[in-house]
C-alpha cells in the first residue's frame, strides 16, 4: 500500500513538472499574423538590433539598424506575446528580420523605394506607358529589376479591346483622336505573372490609395502627363503620400526634363484620377 502511494506521488510530481514545462514553453510563444494590413514604419536609430525570429533568450541577431534606421520599412509580420510586440520588416521585397514594435515608429512623409523608369529613353516606346508604371511599381518591392522595360512591354498581352489586352504599336506615337492602352482587368492578370499578390482597385477612394501607399504598396493608375486635367490619357505609377499630396512617378519623360517624380495634391490627383474611370491597379 505505501509502495503504490510512492508511486502515485511520483507520478503525479512528473505530471506537475511536465505541466510545468508547458506553461513555460507557452509563456514564450508568440501569436504571430500578416502585417500587411500595418501602416509602413520607419527604424527610429541606427542602434536597434534586428532578430531571426521575435526576441526569445537564444535567438540570433541578424544585424543592427545601421543605414536602414530612418528609411521606410514594410511590415510583413506581426508577433505578440503580452504587452511585447516585434515586426518583421522588409525593403525593397528583401526582409531584414524582426524588430521591437518600440524601435520603430510612423512616417510623417511615406515615399516608397521605387526605381524610376522612362518609356522613352534608353527604350523608346511613347505608347508604353503602362508597361513602364508598372515596372516602376514592381521595383518597390524588388521584382523585374533586372528585366528590361522592353521584355515587359512585349511579354504585355496583345488583342483589339483594351478590356482584354493592349491595343495598337507601343513603339510609335499615336495618330489624332487614337488611344493605345490596357485596361485594369487584363493588366492586373498580366501583373500577377510577376507579383501575385496584384489587385485590381479599380474605383478606389482617397482613403484607399492613401492606405495603399502607406502599408507599401505602389498603385499604377490612369491619369494625365504631368496630372494636367487638359492632357490626353496616360497611365503612371502613384509612389508616395504626405498630407494633402500625393507623390506621382511619370514615366513620359525624356532624360534632360526635370521632375519626373512629382508631388501633386490630393484634391488635382483626385479630379483627374476621376475623370479617367478610376482605374488603378496596387502592387502588394
Amino acid at each position: 500500500m505505501k509502495k503504490g502511494i510512492k508511486l502515485l506521488s511520483i507520478a503525479a510530481f512528473v505530471g506537475l513538472v511536465f505541466a510545468g514545462v508547458q506553461t513555460a514553453s507557452a509563456s514564450t510563444t508568440y501569436s504571430v499574423k500578416s502585417g500587411r494590413q500595418y501602416n509602413s514604419r520607419v527604424i527610429k536609430s541606427k542602434g536597434w538590433r534586428l532578430w531571426n525570429k521575435p526576441y526569445v533568450k537564444g535567438v540570433k541577431s541578424v544585424r543592427k539598424a545601421g543605414n536602414l534606421a530612418g528609411q521606410l520599412m514594410q511590415v510583413n509580420q506581426v508577433a505578440k506575446k503580452g504587452q511585447t510586440t516585434y515586426f518583421q520588416l522588409s525593403r525593397r521585397g528583401h526582409n531584414y528580420g524582426w524588430i521591437n514594435a518600440t524601435a520603430v515608429k510612423l512616417p510623417t512623409s511615406y515615399v516608397l523605394p521605387y526605381t524610376y523608369t522612362s518609356q522613352l529613353y534608353p527604350t523608346y516606346a511613347p505608347n508604353a506607358c503602362e508597361a513602364a508604371s508598372l515596372k516602376m511599381a514592381l521595383s518597390v518591392k524588388g521584382i523585374a529589376t533586372k528585366t528590361s522595360l522592353k521584355t515587359i512591354i512585349n511579354r504585355m498581352p496583345k488583342a483589339k479591346t483594351p478590356t482584354k489586352g493592349f491595343v495598337g504599336n507601343p513603339y510609335t506615337e499615336s495618330r489624332p483622336g487614337e488611344t493605345r492602352t490596357i485596361y485594369p482587368a487584363p493588366l492586373t492578370k498580366y501583373a500577377k505573372t510577376y507579383d501575385q499578390l496584384a489587385t485590381n482597385i479599380t474605383g478606389a477612394s482617397k482613403a484607399q490609395l492613401i492606405r495603399e501607399v502607406k502599408r507599401g504598396n505602389a498603385v499604377v493608375f490612369a491619369g494625365a502627363w504631368r496630372m494636367q486635367q487638359q492632357r490626353p490619357y496616360h497611365v503612371l505609377a502613384l509612389v508616395g503620400y504626405k498630407h494633402g499630396k500625393f507623390l506621382v512617378a511619370d514615366p513620359y519623360m525624356e532624360k534632360g526634363w526635370p521632375n519626373k517624380v512629382y508631388w501633386t495634391s490630393t484634391g488635382n490627383f483626385m479630379t483627374v484620377y476621376h475623370s479617367r474611370h478610376s482605374r488603378a491597379i496596387s502592387i502588394r
